[in-house]
């Protein structure tokens, strides 16, 4: 059945809108890292007190997303994303105004508590209104967002940064939150029409929920996979300003644009993930997917034992990561909503936690491990690249897979 035009431009402005909440989440992680020496000759303290900035966020967004579903499932979508977006720019203003590194740490925790309602109740919204693979589909276009948010924002950070100073920073990201509001509150219909009338329905309700999601293995296994896929992208943000810029000597400026590069593989992915979906369905494209960042992530640990470190060894297998992931993580992310359709709010809040909270406890992981070269980051980079692709075979049997959503 085909659509109407009129039901291609209901959907063109869902997805819109939703990309507008992506940016939001997404850009905010990273678009001020060019400024943090500046925040630490500011505040006069060491670079390790301004991580603090970077780390907290994920950790705000990690948690702040077992809170919006269930608000999501009981009072509707419309609202858990206006709180989420007001307490994101009540942190931003927070931020730019910061006089003190505590503030501002803080301020990041509420940017990251805000800013992750957006992609937790949009993956509801998609399972709201359309069935697994057609929810696929719209997110494997909104992905292309994901992956080109972070990639940007430091560029857009370091130019606010050169020619203003590090508060612009976060003024600039006031307003596009407030945009997005605006945006949101004009356009956005409720979605939700099962909303959970128990008054009762609390965090005892919340917990149980999520106890049963985590005993579904196929739950676990379509957000395992999800998760140690997305760390992956965290290890290399992460690791390779040190080992671009300290180690192979590349200049600030340059090292934004090779950061571009494993971005147009993301869309490359994310545009034939949307036309594949139809033709092969979720699980195999999970599959193909996991393999392709298995085999990738093999690929930049063989090279770095066997050739002297570059750019290209670092660049190259992350641009076959990131084709990977943006055909998995799409289909992944919805895979693991469509196991509680009932209850997709808080399915959805769990499935992002993990990711975020795998993803957080890997780069504190490879903080740990740093010792002044870069096979910290390719161990891990390989680790996370096996674990993804063994996460399908330890909780999802290849029989009972092919079977899902039939």
């Amino acid at each position: 059945m085909t659509e109407s035009k009129e039901e291609k431009k209901k959907v063109a402005l869902l997805v819109i809108l939703l990309s507008g909440l992506m940016v939001v989440a997404y850009s905010s992680i990273g678009i001020y890292t060019p400024a943090m020496p500046a925040i630490a000759d500011y505040f006069d303290i060491s670079s390790t007190e301004v991580q603090l900035t970077f780390s907290m966020y994920i950790l705000a967004f990690a948690f702040g997303q077992l809170i919006y579903g269930p608000l999501s499932d009981r009072y509707g979508r419309r609202p858990a994303i206006f709180l989420g977006l007001c307490i994101y720019i009540v942190g931003s203003v927070i931020a730019t105004f910061s006089n003190s590194i505590e503030a501002l740490v803080f301020a990041r925790a509420l940017q990251g508590l805000g800013g992750c309602s957006g992609p937790v109740v949009g993956r509801a919204i998609l399972r709201d209104l359309f069935n697994r693979e057609r929810s696929a589909i719209i997110l494997s276009y909104i992905s292309m967002v994901m992956g080109a948010a972070p990639a940007f924002a430091p560029l857009i950070g370091g130019y606010l940064q050169v020619n203003f100073n590090w508060q612009s920073i976060f003024l600039f990201l006031i307003i596009i939150g407030s945009i997005v509001l605006i945006s949101n509150l004009i356009y956005l219909k409720e979605s939700n029409n099962s909303k959970i009338k128990d008054n009762n329905y609390n965090l005892n309700i919340s917990l149980i929920n999520y106890i049963t999601f985590i005993k579904s293995r196929v739950f676990i296994g379509y957000s395992l996979t999800a998760s140690f896929a997305m760390s992956m992208v965290f290890i290399y943000s992460s690791g390779t300003p040190f080992i671009l810029i300290s180690l192979l000597g590349i200049s600030p400026d340059i090292y934004g644009w090779y950061i571009l590069l494993p971005t147009f593989t993301n869309f490359i992915g994310a545009y034939f993930a949307a036309r594949l979906l139809p033709i092969f369905g979720v699980d195999k494209l999970i599959y193909f997917g996991s393999l392709v960042i298995m085999i990738c992530g093999g690929l930049m640990s063989v090279l770095s034992l066997f050739f002297e470190l570059s750019v290209w060894i670092i660049i190259s297998p992350m641009c076959g990561v990131m084709f990977g992931l943006s055909i998995l993580y799409p289909s992944a992310a919805q895979g693991a909503v469509s196991v509680f359709p009932n209850k997709a709010g808080a399915a959805s809040s769990l499935n992002g936690f993990l990711h975020m909270f795998t993803a957080s406890g890997m780069v504190l992981f490879s903080g740990y491990l740093f010792n002044g070269t870069q096979w910290p980051l390719i161990f891990l980079i390989l680790f996370n690249g096996f674990m993804t692709f063994f996460s399908l075979l330890l909780f999802i049997p290849k029989k009972k897979f092919k079977t899902i959503g039939k």
